[in-house]
């Protein structure tokens, strides 16, 4: 049964876009996974696979008739069987983009069951779409939401899937070039003067270096070389991260 479960539990980590908080499943986690596929024989192998799937799932039809709205109702409190999704817990959980555009998806259906299938369906197809996420960002001005979306365009969709990987700052940049697109778009990095726009970062991207260590950042002008879209990908990072850690340094 362990095994089972830790199959069905992984399963489900995927299923639900990180929105688990642990590949482990806790005790009334598994009551209620247990409960909602017991018309299905529990949890199973076969069980597992076909949850991994839930996303390829057709909109048009749960391959688990009502486990949706038995998990959902069960688990989170952004749904419940009598008044189906509620629009604060789904922007608190999902954002305020997805819920606009995941709404009309909320009030369809015949019953109660396909109501969360569908709705539900459509969040976690939606949570991390890339122009989903450019849209829900609050703090960047419209040249640059639209420097960003058109320079998403440039690229081949399957790569559009690690766009979330840039919120971990990693070294290697996940969309090689694509910084370096919407930061020219924008006007960010000066080439003739070899300088970065400082206050452009701030206006536009409400990347705040002002009284911040840069110190790392500048003294990295001197490792540029031919490789245009990876120092500046590195570059951006840096002042990016050193604006956050300003903002931490605050609280």
């Amino acid at each position: 049964m362990k095994t089972c479960q830790s199959v069905l539990s992984i399963a489900l980590f995927i299923l639900l876009c990180q929105h688990l908080v642990a590949a482990d499943i806790n005790k009334h986690e598994g009551y209620v996974l247990g409960k909602c596929l017991e018309r299905y024989g529990g949890p199973s192998y076969e069980n597992a696979e076909r949850l991994k799937r839930f996303k390829d799932w057709s909109i048009d039809y749960e391959e688990l008739p009502c486990f949706t709205n038995c998990y959902l109702a069960n688990m989170y409190d952004f749904y419940n069987e009598t008044d189906g999704f509620s629009e604060q817990k789904v922007i608190d959980k999902f954002g305020a983009s997805v819920y606009e555009v995941c709404k009309p998806k909320f009030s369809e259906g015949k019953d109660k069951c396909e109501t969360a299938y569908k709705g539900f369906h459509c969040l976690v197809n939606l949570e991390n779409d890339p122009f989903v996420v450019i849209d829900g960002m609050d703090n960047i001005d419209m040249d640059a939401k639209l420097a960003m979306k058109d320079c998403l365009h440039r690229f081949d969709r399957s790569e559009w899937q690690l766009f979330g990987e840039y919120s971990r700052f990693p070294v290697k940049e996940p969309i090689p070039c694509y910084s370096r697109c919407f930061l020219d778009k924008l006007q960010l990095f000066n080439h003739r003067l070899h300088k970065w726009d400082i206050r452009g970062l701030n206006t536009k991207l409400n990347i705040s270096v002002e009284n911040a260590n840069t110190s790392a950042c500048e003294a990295m002008a001197v490792k540029r070389n031919r490789n245009i879209c990876a120092w500046m990908y590195r570059e951006f990072t840096c002042y990016a991260m050193a604006s956050i850690a300003k903002e931490e340094l605050k609280k």
